[in-house]
């Protein structure tokens, strides 16, 4: 009766909303025959409210950011797609309706997660928009002590850095007190994130890499060591077999080979892309170390893993700084950002109500 008086709640709900019948939403309005991401296909425009179905929650969407991802699926499944098509993965914001087979969430639930389900990462789900459908499965519920716009920047980069930290550590404390870990690129969205979790699970010492403007940002965080990679390399700082995990957040190709040196043995070096992977020569003189190169898609987003982050945010052990904050229809301003590489921490997308309101 619980149950069937939830879902008629969520129903009454749609009966407010889809009077209107449309939202508006960041699309790429067309396929680009090169494979490529293309900012001037990039629009908002009025599409229809979609509707949930089995497993699949409605929410109205209040913040999001944007991650590499978002433009870089485009080169990888585009091609598959048809158009216009919706962008978006990260999502927080409160839940409208429930498909069937929606057990533990509710409605008027604040909620967050990062939308890769198996059946979402190849499609996106949509989160550029005033509302979305979204698994169930990825969503929990969103920390009190977030903003709806800091709960919208901060899931896929800190999914990404728990399942990179946890693969070094094997589980979710390093297993030595005296733990170096290196973050290459500690300023930016996921590096920022990488130095807390390695704090927080435990690390002794934690070295990452920026330049000196950004150096007092990462100390706050949790860096014991700064490095200016503009006035000098990593891998002729530290000494060879010094650092017990290297956390790659730039992914420049050659990263592997260089940091293989400076790994102890049986350590970890964990990129963010397949591309940054060490050699096979290197990895054939060096077989201890341990490689791997996350994805974040299916068991690493679902709702258990973002409870994970929300229990260090909610410890006080893990926030997100925001950058940039751009409206909804400002979408192509905030790719422009994004995509220089320049950005403190992450660049925000506010879907509702004025910043003032969603910051309180």
């Amino acid at each position: 009766a619980d149950k069937m008086a939830m879902s008629m709640r969520g129903w009454l709900c749609l009966l407010l909303i889809w009077p209107v019948w449309s939202m508006r939403a960041a699309v790429v309005t067309n396929r680009s025959w090169d494979f490529q991401f293309h900012l001037e296909k990039v629009a908002v425009m009025d599409v229809d409210i979609p509707t949930p179905g089995k497993g699949k929650v409605l929410v109205e969407v209040y913040a999001s950011n944007i991650n590499p991802v978002d433009h870089k699926i485009v080169e990888m499944a585009g091609w598959s797609w048809t158009y216009p098509h919706q962008l978006g993965y990260d999502v927080a914001g409160v839940v409208k309706a429930l498909g069937s087979d929606c057990t533990r969430l509710k409605v008027g639930d604040e909620v967050w997660g990062e939308a890769t389900s198996l059946t979402e990462a190849p499609t996106t789900a949509g989160t550029y928009a005033q509302y979305a459908v979204v698994s169930e499965s990825v969503l929990g519920l969103k920390p009190k002590t977030l903003s709806m716009l800091e709960a919208g920047a901060m899931p896929m980069v800190a999914l990404t850095g728990l399942e990179s930290l946890t693969f070094a550590a094997r589980g979710q404390r390093f297993q030595s007190p005296n733990t170096t870990v290196l973050v290459l690129g500690g300023s930016g969205g996921t590096g920022h994130m990488g130095i807390q979790l390695a704090k927080a699970m435990g690390a002794a010492w934690i070295i990452t890499t920026c330049s000196s403007r950004h150096a007092d940002f990462v100390r706050q965080l949790g860096a014991n060591e700064v490095i200016d990679y503009h006035e000098q390399n990593y891998y002729d700082v530290l000494l060879p077999k010094s650092v017990d995990v290297i956390y790659d957040c730039v992914g420049q190709p050659g990263t592997g080979d260089h940091a293989f040196k400076i790994i102890k043995s049986h350590g970890s070096f964990v990129t963010l892309l397949q591309g940054a992977k060490a050699s096979i020569s290197t990895r054939l003189h060096r077989p201890d170390v341990r490689e791997y190169a996350p994805t974040c898609v299916g068991s690493c987003s679902e709702h258990t893993k973002i409870d994970m982050v929300a229990s260090l945010v909610e410890q006080g052990k893990l926030k997100v700084n925001i950058d940039q904050v751009f409206g909804l229809e400002d979408i192509v301003k905030a790719f422009n950002q994004s995509l220089s590489g320049h950005s403190t921490g992450k660049v925000a997308l506010q879907i509702f109500g004025n910043a003032s309101e969603i910051l309180v």
